[in-house]
């Protein structure tokens, strides 16, 4: 059988599988927003709440991709790059187990509403704690402009501010693919691509992008 013949395993595949996972995901994200940005007050709470849905499985495929990157200098730029999302959306995580298990926090026994430790049968539910986590759809302003955040408990989500970090996140992995194919970008190039910036080039004739 030639090397042509061969079948595509998905088991060799993982990293390319969690950067279209994220690439997926990080695209449901901006569209999104997008729905945030236009609906009225009815569909933009519901949207919002499928946004933030979307940028945990985001994070969820640039995770998968990282597990299964092979080279240290791949590593390296998702380990910055994860970095980077965590200091861009904190609570992005967080928000998205509040949602996700919205029988739990409603009630006040949800994972984070207890010490870190509590066991499920140990969470007593508590009117108090469930309010700390009620779930409200806010604008705030910055510099003049109205941003849409969802406030998820103690977590407030600026939804443009999250949908930017998941696109540079999901081209960060990208570029960690490529660097571990032996196919290195220049770093910021594809997030520069995908934005329309002017795109960093390395010197010399080895420079990817010509």
């Amino acid at each position: 059988m030639s090397s042509t013949d061969e079948p595509w395993l998905h088991t060799e595949h993982g990293a390319s599988i969690g950067h279209t996972e994220a690439w997926t995901w990080a695209e449901t994200v901006r569209l999104q927003l997008r729905r945030v940005l236009t609906g009225d007050g009815y569909t933009t709470i519901l949207d919002s709440y499928q946004f933030v849905m979307a940028l945990r499985m985001t994070l969820r495929g640039v995770e998968m991709t990282r597990r299964h990157l092979a080279t240290d200098l791949a590593r390296d730029i998702l380990d910055e790059g994860l970095a980077a999302f965590t200091a861009a959306v904190p609570g992005g995580k967080e928000a998205r187990d509040v949602i996700e298990h919205s029988d739990e926090y409603t009630q006040g026994t949800g994972r984070l509403q207890h010490p870190s430790g509590t066991g499920p049968k140990s969470r007593t539910p508590d009117d108090a704690r469930a309010e700390e986590f009620r779930i409200r759809f806010d604008r705030c302003r910055r510099g003049g402009e109205r941003r849409p955040v969802l406030v998820v408990g103690p977590y407030p989500i600026d939804l443009i501010d999250a949908a930017e970090a998941a696109t540079r996140l999901e081209r960060d992995a990208y570029e960690a693919l490529l660097t571990d194919e032996g196919r290195p970008w220049p770093r910021g190039s594809a997030y520069a691509l995908r934005s329309g910036e002017a795109v960093p080039r390395q010197a010399g004739p080895d420079d990817p992008l010509g």
